[in-house]
């Protein structure tokens, strides 16, 4: 993608390995943040942490797609992002997970940590994150840290009520998918 004035921290495409390392070490650190608090209360915090972090930047696969190439360089000079990278697409994958798990909380993790990515990425510009309803291109850097913590405080809440669920429907369910207790 191309560096953005007004954002500082994006790649680099000049240098397409250490944006792809940038790329994938940033997008799990905000995703670990989105959803810290359930990964917190989980019994398997290891575990889901890394699951997280490498969630954070799964979304990025369209590049290669989009590009029809493994070529680091060619994803880094696309003239934007591939319109998965947008609401829509990540609500989809949200009532995808909702539909295969069962459980609200691996479906609300699925959408945080992809909405956490879409800001970051926003923020720089170049992306159509409310496609296919806008031609939005981009969002103000200010609602990336916004968001995040946005998304963090609704992790917080919803991991808080999980953990609330009384003790019998908390030894029925099956202990998969970001459970928590």
């Amino acid at each position: 993608m191309s560096p953005y004035q007004a954002w500082p921290f994006l790649s680099d495409p000049n240098h397409p390995f250490l944006s792809a390392v940038w790329a994938v070490g940033i997008h799990g650190c905000i995703a670990l943040v989105a959803i810290a608090p359930i990964i917190w209360r989980s019994r398997h915090r290891l575990a889901y942490g890394a699951l997280t972090f490498v969630g954070g930047s799964i979304l990025d696969l369209d590049h290669f797609v989009a590009a029809g190439s493994l070529s680091l360089h060619t994803i880094e000079t696309l003239s934007g992002r591939p319109d998965t990278h947008s609401l829509i697409f990540v609500a989809g994958l949200a009532a995808l997970t909702l539909l295969l798990t069962r459980r609200w909380l691996a479906a609300w993790a699925v959408f945080a940590v992809n909405v956490a990515h879409l800001l970051f990425d926003a923020a720089g510009g170049h992306e159509h994150i409310l496609y296919p309803f806008s031609s939005l291109d981009g969002l103000p850097w200010l609602l990336c840290p916004l968001g995040t913590l946005a998304l963090l405080g609704i992790s917080a809440v919803i991991s808080a009520a999980a953990q609330r669920s009384s003790p019998a429907r908390i030894a029925t369910e099956r202990p998969d998918a970001l459970a928590v207790g």
